[in-house]
């Protein structure tokens, strides 16, 4: 029990501190989803206060959410199915929280956009890029994405030593991770490479996009190798079972860190020149891309990092929908055996 504790305060503290930094992860341009002509626009009096209150908010309510958590969990002695449950409610109502912080944001930066008055460098036509000063970019070979498939012949190994459902329920879950993955792998290199108003960044853009592949196969190998312990680990000794919860905590911290910290390095060192392409009429509250008359199924996101879905495209919803109906199925299998 002191094990899992452990991993669920971990996990909060992460899925925080994720939330915290987001409005950092975007284009200096960009203030909320909201794109502007200069990069100078990130260190303005209005941006700062924005960021500020962002912060302030979302700290608050993770804050507050984490008293209420802990006093439900005292209520029920912390039992082991009572902590689950109440950290998957945590989780939704601090993504619901930051996800309205965000919107408001949001707004907020077109108002000040509209307030700045006319910006010439800002159209909204389309951006005219010399391509003799666009570079081959040689990505990540395809085959590298079969380095997840021997931990799930692994995990099958183990599943069929074992015959709890709980056991069959991970390796369910395992799979669909890893077609995932190797899904959003695959797509991600096929994906579309867009100058969008910034095209002094296209020659390193070949390098964040394999950043972004690797960060992918890296965490999915990473993920696997904790579910395929989480196997093994009915049959660890006590001490067995401590060194898990530490390697598991030294790997998410690496993992969470290290893709912030390339993106810092990489896209946002870059500094916006010459026309920058003015989308924002299709950049639903800054998260939701909508655009009909664009052809690529995937675009750079406006806040985070990897790419976003084209909604516009019927793809799209079946990628989405998909995927939601395999982890609903997952849940309710998991509820049928148990």
């Amino acid at each position: 029990m002191q094990a899992e504790m452990v991993i669920l305060v971990v996990t909060w503290l992460i899925l925080v501190a994720i939330q915290v930094v987001t409005p950092w992860l975007s284009r200096r341009n960009v203030l909320f989803g909201v794109v502007y002509a200069r990069s100078s626009i990130w260190t303005t009096p209005a941006a700062l206060k924005l960021r500020r209150c962002y912060l302030a908010f979302s700290l608050t309510g993770a804050a507050i959410l984490s008293v209420i958590g802990i006093g439900i969990a005292a209520t029920m002695h912390f039992a082991a199915t009572a902590l689950a449950w109440i950290q998957i409610a945590a989780f939704l109502l601090s993504i619901c929280l930051n996800y309205a912080l965000i919107v408001a944001a949001h707004r907020k930066s077109l108002q000040l956009l509209k307030e700045m008055g006319n910006q010439q460098e800002l159209t909204q036509s389309k951006v005219t890029v010399d391509l003799n000063k666009l570079k081959p970019q040689t990505l990540v070979p395809a085959a590298y994405g079969l380095v997840l498939v021997p931990q799930f012949f692994l995990a099958l190994v183990l599943g069929f030593q074992q015959t709890s459902a709980d056991s069959w329920v991970m390796i369910l879950a395992l799979a669909v991770e890893t077609l995932t993955v190797l899904g959003a792998f695959y797509l991600s290199r096929r994906a579309r490479g867009a100058v969008r108003g910034n095209p002094d960044a296209e020659p390193r853009a070949g390098k964040v996009r394999n950043s972004v592949l690797y960060y992918l196969l890296f965490t999915g190998f990473l993920s696997q190798s904790l579910l395929v312990l989480q196997l093994m680990l009915p049959n660890m000794s006590a001490e067995g079972q401590w060194w898990f919860v530490i390697i598991t905590l030294t790997l998410i911290l690496l993992s969470v860190s290290f893709l912030p910290l390339v993106y810092i390095l990489g896209t946002r060192r870059l500094t916006a020149k010459g026309s920058v392409l003015n989308d924002n009429q299709h950049w639903v509250w800054g998260m939701f891309y909508y655009n009909p008359t664009d052809p690529a199924l995937f675009v750079e996101k406006r806040l985070g990092i990897g790419f976003t879905l084209n909604m516009a495209k019927t793809m799209s919803w079946v990628i989405l929908v998909g995927f939601l109906l395999i982890v609903a199925g997952i849940v309710i299998i998991s509820f049928i055996l148990d």
